[in-house]
């Protein structure tokens, strides 16, 4: 009777243990998309503000759209990246400063600020909106223009020379 008596609690307990467990499940998927790629534009390839006096008075402005430039040198260029990839959402982030750096004949330093615009149409620097780092456009029958312009302080004897930074610039899929 002893040997009944575990036998049925033993039956019993493996019964409520089996009770206990539970399973679920979640669904998996990627959607694989085209490449994403930046490129810098073969004629629009830097960001130039032309020749600058060591005393500008005001703001030296590089306007990304191309309208409106301030205390820049006569020779100037806005920076073009060409993006393509598939038609959804990207973020771009960039930095928020850039340091142009002097070593020759005296070393110093400015701040250059980035405007950063872009349009869809190659054509569209004039009309492209602003874009903020970390904001998401949209890409547009595979392309997107991204234009580079900036802002840096006024100058008060700054030394003379040829200052030199790196604008950096990623995207990606969100």
């Amino acid at each position: 009777m002893i040997k009944s008596t575990l036998a049925l609690i033993l039956t019993l307990g493996l019964g409520f243990a089996a009770q206990a467990q539970k399973f679920t499940s979640a669904p998996a998927s990627a959607t694989v998309l085209a490449d994403l790629t930046i490129d810098l534009d073969g004629t629009q390839n830097e960001i130039a503000f032309g020749n600058l006096s060591a005393n500008t008075p005001g703001s030296i402005v590089l306007d990304a759209n191309g309208t409106d430039n301030a205390n820049t040198g006569t020779i100037t260029n806005v920076a073009r990246f060409n993006l393509t990839g598939a038609d959804t959402e990207v973020t771009v982030s960039y930095d928020a400063t850039v340091t142009l750096s002097n070593t020759d004949p005296t070393p110093a330093t400015m701040v250059m600020t980035p405007e950063v615009v872009g349009n869809a149409l190659n054509t569209g620097q004039t009309s492209a909106a602003a874009i903020a780092s970390g904001n998401t456009i949209e890409i547009e029958n595979g392309v997107f223009f991204i234009w580079v312009g900036g802002t840096i302080p006024a100058l008060v004897n700054q030394a003379t020379g040829t200052y030199t930074g790196t604008f950096n610039i990623n995207v990606e899929y969100n």
